[in-house]
C-alpha cells in the first residue's frame, strides 16, 4: 500500500512542501516549506548540530550568499562549474546531455564532443515529444549577479564551502592554532539547473549542511577513531558490495583515510536518528573518472527511494586544493604551523623601500607599506592594478627556525538537506491496512509537534480544559497543536499525515478525574494519563516514543 502514496500530492495538501510562487504559475525547482516541513527542516537541523557540536572542536560560521568573482576562481567553479545541456528542436524542452545517454544504459563520458557524437550517431530523440536535440551545448551552473557598470559581477554560491576555506586563518586563531578541528555552516546553496525535477530532489535554490575538517597531513586523523558498533554497506569503485564497520573499512584499507571512515559513520548515526531506514542507505565510492577535480577519493551517501539510489551527502578528501587555491589566488598567509626541532636556516626577508614609495606614492605611501607587510605583490590603486616589486627590499637573514608552515588538508563531509527530507519522507509515509489512511512514522524530535491538544467535541467545558492544558505545554516548552475543527477521527488523521506522533484527547472522564488520552500515531493505541503527569510523560515520549 505503502507504494501508492504520493509523496508530492501529500506534502502540498498538508502543507509540508509545495511549489513557490504558485499563484503566478510558479519555476521548476523552486519550492516552499510550508508550516508543518518548516518545522520538520528545523528539527532536522537542530539534531544535525547537536550532533557535530559532540564531536569535539567544530565551530560554525555564516557567511554571505553573495560569492566574489575572484573566490568562484580560486576555487575552480568559475571555469569548471558547468553541465553539457541538449533542446529538442520539436517541443523547446532542455536536458541533461549525461542524462539522456545514461538513461539508455550508454556509457557516459562528461566531454562535449562525445556526447555530442553518441546522440548523433544512436539517434538519440526527446523522450517527451520525439523530436531531434540540436547540439550539445555548455549550461553554467551559477547564477550571476551584475553590479553595475565597470564591476565584476557577483554570484550566487554553488556552495557553502567557500566562505570556510577563505576564513581558514580566523577559526585558525580561534582553535588557538591547533589541528584538527571543524567549522560547519548550514545555508543555502543556488545553481541554475538544467532540468530541476521530481520535487525537493533537484533544485535551483537549496539548503545544504556542510563541514570542513582541516587536518595536518603528516597526522590526517579526526579526534575520534571511526565507528566500530555499526555495519554499514559499502560499494566500492569496483563494484563490490561490503557490509562492514567504518573501523574496518578504514583498517582493511577499502578507505584510506581515517576521518573519511569516520564521517560515514557519523551520517549514518545521524540518518538513524533522523528516522531514515538505515537498511536502504549505501555509501559509494566515486569512480576515478567521476571524481572531482578536488577530491582524491569520495563516497557519496545515498538512499533507496521511489526514484532510485538518490545522493543526500558527498563525503570528499579535498586534500590542499582549497587552502592552497586560495593562498595562491588572494596571496595571502592561509598556511597552518606545526613545531620542528630548532634549526639554523637562511631566510629571505622584504621589507618596503621606504624612500621609494614615498616619492611615488606621496600620501597614498602608507597603503602600499601595508600591502607589502601583508605580503602582497601587488595592489590596486586609483584604478590600477600596481605591481609592488620595484618597492620591495630583499635581505638574507640567518634565523632560528622552530616551526614549518603548510597547507592544511580538508575531508568535507556535506549534507543535501532537501534530499534528505526527500528520503525522510518516502522512507516514513505509510498507509493503514484497516482504513487505508497516511500517516508519517518520523520520530518525536524530527515532528513539526511533539503532540496535538484536541477536545472530543466543540463544548465550551471541554474547550476550556483543552485550551488551559495547551497553554501549559507551551509555557512548559512543548512545541504543540491545537484543533478543535471536525471529528476527532478526522483530527486524529490530519495529523498523522504530518507526522504528529501524540495526540492528547479532553474527554468527559477529564472533567470527573482530571485524565486525558494519549493516542500513539503508529499503532494508535491509547492510554490515560493525569494532567499533573501529562509534561513528564511527554518529556519521556519525546525521547523514547513508547507508552512504558
Amino acid at each position: 500500500m505503502k507504494d501508492e502514496i504520493d509523496q508530492e500530492e501529500v506534502a502540498k495538501r498538508r502543507g509540508i512542501y509545495f511549489p513557490a510562487f504558485s499563484i503566478y504559475g510558479g519555476s521548476s525547482g523552486l519550492f516552499d516549506y510550508g508550516p508543518y516541513g518548516s518545522l520538520i527542516k528545523d528539527n532536522i537541523q537542530n539534531i544535525w548540530k547537536e550532533m557535530i557540536f559532540s564531536e569535539g572542536p567544530v565551530a560554525m560560521l555564516d557567511s554571505p550568499a553573495l560569492t566574489l568573482q575572484n573566490v568562484l576562481k580560486a576555487s575552480g567553479h568559475y571555469d569548471r562549474f558547468f553541465d553539457y545541456s541538449v533542446q529538442c528542436k520539436s517541443c523547446n524542452t532542455k536536458f541533461r546531455a549525461d542524462d539522456i545517454v545514461e538513461s539508455l544504459g550508454l556509457k557516459v563520458i562528461l566531454d562535449r564532443d562525445y556526447l555530442n557524437n553518441i546522440i548523433r550517431e544512436k539517434g538519440i530523440k526527446c523522450p517527451k515529444c520525439g523530436g531531434e536535440f540540436d547540439d550539445v551545448r555548455i549550461h553554467k551552473l551559477m547564477f550571476q549577479v551584475d553590479q553595475g557598470e565597470n564591476m565584476d559581477p557577483l554570484f550566487l554560491r554553488p556552495e557553502t564551502a567557500q566562505g570556510i576555506f577563505v576564513n581558514f586563518k580566523e577559526f585558525y586563531r580561534f582553535f588557538r592554532e591547533k589541528l584538527p578541528f571543524a567549522v560547519i555552516q548550514i545555508g543555502r546553496g543556488y545553481r541554475n539547473e538544467i532540468s530541476p525535477r521530481r520535487g525537493l530532489y533537484r533544485l535551483r535554490e537549496f539548503n545544504m549542511m556542510e563541514c570542513e575538517v582541516f587536518l595536518d597531513p603528516k597526522d590526517e586523523k579526526w579526534v575520534k577513531e571511526p565507528y566500530d558498533d555499526i555495519k554499514i554497506h559499502y560499494l566500492t569503485n569496483k563494484d563490490e558490495d561490503l557490509f562492514m564497520t567504518p573501523k574496518e573499512a578504514y583498517e582493511k584499507g577499502i578507505i584510506k583515510s581515517q576521518p573519511l571512515a569516520y564521517f560515514t559513520g557519523f551520517a549514518f548515526k545521524f540518518y538513524s536518528r533522523i528516522g531514515l531506514d538505515v537498511n536502504k542507505i549505501r555509501f559509494r565510492q566515486h569512480k576515478k573518472e567521476d571524481l572531482s577535480h578536488y577530491s582524491s577519493d569520495t563516497w557519496d551517501a545515498e538512499a533507496l527511494t521511489d526514484i532510485g539510489w538518490i545522493e543526500i551527502t558527498g563525503i570528499a578528501h579535498r586534500g590542499t586544493y582549497d587552502v592552497g587555491r586560495h593562498i595562491e589566488y588572494s596571496a595571502r598567509d592561509l598556511y597552518a604551523q606545526r613545531l620542528v626541532e630548532p634549526h639554523k636556516e637562511k631566510k629571505i626577508e622584504l621589507e618596503p623601500n621606504f624612500k621609494e614609495i614615498k616619492r611615488d606614492f606621496g600620501d597614498k605611501a602608507g597603503e602600499i607599506i601595508k600591502a607589502i607587510n601583508n605580503g602582497n605583490s601587488t595592489v590596486f590603486l586609483n584604478n590600477k592594478q600596481i605591481s609592488l616589486e620595484k618597492y620591495i627590499i630583499r635581505k638574507e637573514v640567518e634565523v632560528t627556525v622552530d616551526r614549518e608552515s603548510f597547507v592544511p588538508i580538508v575531508v568535507e563531509p556535506s549534507f543535501g538537506l532537501d534530499r534528505i527530507i526527500y528520503a525522510l519522507l518516502d522512507h516514513n509515509f505509510d498507509k493503514r491496512e484497516e482504513n487505508g489512511y497516511v500517516y508519517l512514522k518520523i520520530p518525536p524530535q524530527v515532528a513539526p509537534f511533539i503532540a496535538g491538544v484536541y477536545p472530543l467535541f466543540p463544548k465550551e467545558d471541554l474547550e476550556k480544559v483543552a485550551k488551559d492544558i495547551y497553554q501549559k505545554l507551551l509555557n512548559d516548552g512543548f512545541k504543540v497543536i491545537y484543533d478543535d475543527s471536525g471529528s476527532i477521527g478526522k483530527r486524529y488523521a490530519r495529523y498523522d499525515e504530518v507526522g504528529v506522533p501524540f495526540g492528547i484527547t479532553v474527554d468527559y472522564d477529564t472533567l470527573k478525574d482530571s485524565t486525558v488520552t494519549i493516542r500513539f500515531r503508529d499503532t494508535t493505541e491509547q492510554i490515560r494519563v493525569s494532567i499533573n503527569d501529562l509534561t513528564s510523560k511527554l518529556r519521556e515520549l519525546l525521547w523514547t516514543g513508547k507508552k512504558n
